[in-house]
């Protein structure tokens, strides 16, 4: 069972879009040794300690899968405030300047 607190453990600031900001946080959250997969492995883990003698490791495992729980939440809602503000698709954002952004615009 988890306990969802509604206070964060660090206050994110608001301030002005930064969706370069946001892009390099997003490989933090998902990529291959973001807190999503560190939490699913934790998670997954505690699972695998069965039985009573197992109990003491299976909680702390958890404990320390439900901790990251909360850093893919505090990742998560700093990638969404940081994009609160910025255009909605990237080839609407002025210093967005690829060949297809481009070739969008011309259009």
């Amino acid at each position: 069972m988890y306990f969802h607190a509604q206070t964060w453990i660090n206050e994110i600031a608001d301030g002005e879009p930064d969706p370069a900001a946001a892009n390099a946080l997003q490989e933090g959250l998902g990529g291959q040794f973001g807190e999503m997969r560190t939490m699913m492995q934790y998670l997954f883990q505690a699972m695998n300690f069965r039985g009573a003698a197992a109990k003491p490791y299976r909680d702390l495992i958890q404990g320390v899968g439900t901790e990251e729980i909360s850093h893919v939440e505090l990742i998560g809602t700093t990638i969404s405030r940081l994009l609160d503000g910025s255009p909605s698709t990237p080839a609407s954002s002025p210093t967005r300047s690829t060949p297809r952004a481009r070739a969008a615009r011309r259009r």
